[in-house]
């Protein structure tokens, strides 16, 4: 599949000369994701969970659906292991808050790179401080990778937690 083809699942890509890169930010949507959300809007509009009149009991009923869809897709063992949050700085947080704290002793060990925007750095420091347990960072290299060397020496059998960034905002190339 060519930029092309991958350009038309988007409409604000299509015939727009522009390369957009701010999606740590704002993403933009697919097609089918935009039809999906305004088929809900028109059908199911309700609150999942929190009703037992028929709309509320439908909204659920496609909200556990997708639960089950995307546990299918991840090979998810239970569709209760997939967890919906607004943002990626919610679903750290929830992660480093409810499991870290409650989970994470002294000695235990947090592995995160050097290139980690703050929403995965500061809820660690916190934990860690709290928990006692040891924040490790993984540096990079030239590159802006982290070397096979890195990987290697900092997460041990006292590693607990690995959060690391598929790609950086903090990073930039100066050359």
């Amino acid at each position: 599949m060519n930029i092309e083809e991958i350009k038309k699942d988007f409409p604000l890509l299509i015939n727009s000369p522009i390369t957009y890169l701010d999606s740590g930010a704002t993403t933009q949507k697919p097609i089918q994701v935009i039809n999906t959300v305004k088929e809900f809007y028109e059908k199911y509009n309700s609150n999942p969970h929190r009703g037992a009149y028929s709309l509320s009991v439908e909204a659920t009923e496609v909200y556990e659906n997708t639960r089950a869809k995307i546990a299918k897709f991840i090979n998810a063992k239970h569709k209760e292991e997939v967890i919906f949050t607004k943002n990626a700085t919610e679903a750290l947080n929830l992660v480093a808050y409810s499991y870290g704290l409650n989970n994470l002793k002294k000695d235990d060990e947090v592995v995160i790179s050097i290139m980690e925007h703050h929403s995965n750095l500061v809820p660690w420091q916190k934990v860690t401080k709290t928990t006692e347990s040891r924040l490790n960072y993984m540096y990079i290299n030239d590159g802006y990778e982290i070397p096979n060397e890195e990987i290697e020496s900092k997460i041990t059998n006292k590693t607990k937690i690995v959060g690391i960034t598929h790609i950086s905002n903090v990073t930039r190339n100066n050359k």
